[in-house]
């Protein structure tokens, strides 16, 4: 299984690019690439645009978005999922400065039912597809929906199963594990709770 951080938006709600916000003493996106990779083979996707700037941060596995214009996580899950050799792999949003070893070590351990493209948290009355395990077999799937401009992940719902709150606990796995950070007043929760 490999893994990925989706890295390809355009941070338009913060206003400046939040994956080079420092964060215990690191970029973020490096910060997470190093927690990832110690779990999984990790890679970053992004724009083209931002390759060189993150190759210097020392991050080696960087790819670009197979499509440039689109922001959308379908974008980047379809490019993890057509660049893996895995049949499942583990798609990350590159702004979950909480991101914990537990959810990271769930994945790594878990054994994809038959018969579900997608194994989603659902943790604090949301689905966290940006911290979702997904199969090559959603690659069809994706291109239909980029090609009629569905750019929803939620419409794919009934392929995925569901990982209810109440397992998640079980392994130590709550909702901060996957907090996204957004805008300005994340920012400032995130300052206010963790420096």
């Amino acid at each position: 299984m490999n893994a990925y951080l989706l890295a390809g938006g355009f941070s338009r709600r913060m206003g400046f690019d939040k994956t080079l916000i420092s964060f215990n003493g690191f970029p973020l996106i490096l910060y997470l690439y190093r927690k990832v990779s110690k779990f999984f083979p990790t890679f970053v996707i992004t724009k083209p645009k931002k390759i060189e700037i993150y190759k210097r941060l020392g991050i080696e596995n960087v790819i670009p978005d197979s499509f440039e214009d689109f922001q959308t996580p379908l974008v980047g899950i379809y490019t993890a999922l057509n660049h893996s050799g895995e049949e499942f792999n583990l798609i990350l949003s590159a702004d979950l400065p909480l991101l914990c070893n537990q959810i990271l070590e769930f994945f790594k351990n878990y054994y994809p039912e038959k018969g579900f493209l997608g194994f989603v948290p659902f943790l604090g009355g949301k689905y966290h597809f940006n911290c979702s395990l997904y199969s090559k077999g959603l690659i069809p799937y994706i291109e239909k929906s980029l090609k009629r401009g569905d750019l929803s992940i939620k419409q794919f719902l009934p392929l995925f199963k569901i990982l209810e709150e109440s397992l998640l606990k079980d392994f130590g796995i709550f909702e901060k594990c996957c907090f996204n950070l957004n805008t300005r007043e994340d920012l400032r929760k995130l300052n206010l709770q963790h420096f």
